[in-house]
């Protein structure tokens, strides 16, 4: 037997360090035959050989090669917030396993979930009340639509029962946020959705109509939000779907524009649910995305920042206006939205409560907005001096660097040319992680140019920092220069 594996209670073998090639190719081989891995072709894992983590420390991954990574996709989703190796985490999830690892809510409260659902109110300053746990942000999403639902009927207004969704947008992958994306491989791949989930147009500023501002743009996107309200009538739209700030290709709006949609829910009894799951604390360098802009939304979707990756848990967070009407009179007129096995799930609030103690202790919050302003105005230097940097954009800790063939007319590169997932494969290359939205987010009726993203872990470092950029840079100026222009 290879001495770097060892036996365990299945008879097979666990890999304890960097794993020598035929075990390497074996861990591939039963990865293809074992495990569906979603976003990646076969053929694509077995071209490189996984790749495999076996760990990671603050924000750098190792394989199973021994190389490291410097991670600036904080585990690849965004979820990875806190960095890797935390033992205080680890820490407040084995205690609370062993203390008392699950109850089902229905039949008994238990002090994590209790302590946490307080917590999270207090970071709004009481803005958003009452937390429904779930275990992943797609879960979050299908109950927020639930109360949207329940929220309605209470009111005695039952024909309200279609959502609204911007184009550009990702709200997870249960029916419900398949219905709700603009992506055509969604309705390609899982027709029928669901029913009721009308588009409406997102608002993408760097690809304004010429001639127009930024808050010029912002309210004529408002505007046909609104239209589309009244074509559909009022009367039957429960919620718009509307995240502040789009994290696929970091859309960050004019501060108009949400104002407006929040006027415009308020006019037409219509919730307002703000899918922060990517963004939601501390991403942007506030807590909460919508603090950037002074509008609170009825309903707020989170959950890889929450635990920062280290257990699954996610939640739907309503105001106090919709907890007012969901509570009813407390007993048989109350609201009726679905709770789950793993709903307020001990362990998972333990470890989320480790969390914010963490965020709060160490100023990572602090930290994001800091760091983040370096992060733009390093890179918005780049693009002063590079030919191919058409707009830089984001806050905080998520940020996107969107590529044109020729800044003047804003032409994206060929989609043949594959010029996102050629920067990507060469800062691997390099020993970075980042990411192009364009292999990830189809759009039907325009183009998505090549935008290479980054979210780091909050723990990021200055010098950490300085290394995403210029690998950044080094891989951007590799494949750029090598095109065929």
């Amino acid at each position: 037997m290879d001495d770097q594996t060892t036996p365990d209670r299945f008879g097979g073998t666990a890999v304890q360090a960097e794993a020598g090639a035929e075990t390497k190719q074996r861990l591939v081989d039963d990865a293809i035959k074992y495990v569906w891995r979603h976003g990646t072709p076969i053929q694509g894992t077995r071209q490189a050989q996984g790749p495999i983590s076996v760990r990671g420390k603050g924000v750098r991954i190792t394989d199973i090669d021994g190389k490291t990574y410097l991670d600036g996709l904080a585990g690849g989703s965004a979820a990875a917030t806190m960095g890797y190796g935390r033992e205080d985490i680890a820490a407040a999830v084995a205690e609370q396993m062993t203390k008392l690892h699950y109850t089902s809510i229905r039949t008994f409260l238990n002090i994590p979930a209790i302590e946490l659902g307080k917590q999270i109110a207090e970071t709004t300053g009481g803005k958003l009340q009452t937390s429904f746990f779930v275990s992943s942000g797609s879960e979050a999403v299908d109950t927020a639509s639930q109360i949207a639902k329940a929220y309605h009927r209470m009111k005695g207004n039952t024909q309200k029962s279609k959502f609204l969704y911007r184009q550009m947008s990702f709200h997870g992958v249960s029916l419900v946020g398949a219905s709700a994306a603009s992506s055509p491989e969604y309705r390609d791949w899982f027709h029928p959705l669901a029913p009721g989930f009308i588009e409406v147009p997102g608002c993408y500023t760097y690809r304004r109509p010429e001639g127009k501002t930024e808050s010029e743009w912002g309210l004529e996107c408002a505007q046909a939000i609104e239209d589309e309200i009244l074509r559909q009538r009022p009367e039957t739209i429960a919620a718009l779907f509307a995240e502040v700030m789009p994290a696929p290709i970091v859309l960050p709006p004019p501060p108009e524009y949400l104002r407006r949609i929040r006027e415009i829910c308020d006019q037409y009894d219509i919730l307002w649910i703000d899918d922060e799951i990517f963004i939601g604390f501390g991403r942007t360098g506030k807590y909460f995305g919508y603090e950037h802009y002074g509008v609170v939304p009825d309903v707020v979707t989170v959950s890889k920042g929450l635990t920062g990756g280290y257990i699954p848990l996610g939640a739907a967070i309503a105001s106090p206006k919709v907890m007012e009407v969901l509570v009813g009179d407390g007993e048989a007129h109350q609201a009726k939205v679905q709770g789950h096995t793993y709903t307020g799930h001990a362990v998972a609030c333990a470890g989320a409560l480790s969390v914010l103690k963490a965020l709060r202790d160490e100023r990572l919050v602090d930290n994001v907005a800091r760091l983040g302003e370096r992060l733009v105005a390093q890179f918005n230097q780049f693009a002063e001096e590079y030919p191919y940097v058409g707009d830089v954009r984001g806050k905080g800790f998520l940020i996107g660097i969107e590529l044109v063939k020729d800044k003047n007319s804003k032409e994206p590169f060929p989609a043949e040319w594959s010029v996102g997932k050629k920067i990507v494969a060469a800062a691997q290359r390099n020993g970075f992680l980042c990411r192009s939205a364009r292999d990830i987010v189809p759009q039907k009726g325009f183009e998505v140019g090549d935008i290479i993203t980054f979210f780091p872990a909050f723990v990021a470092t200055q010098s950490d920092i300085d290394e995403m950029v210029e690998k950044t840079k080094t891989a951007i100026v590799e494949v750029c220069d090598s095109l065929p222009l």
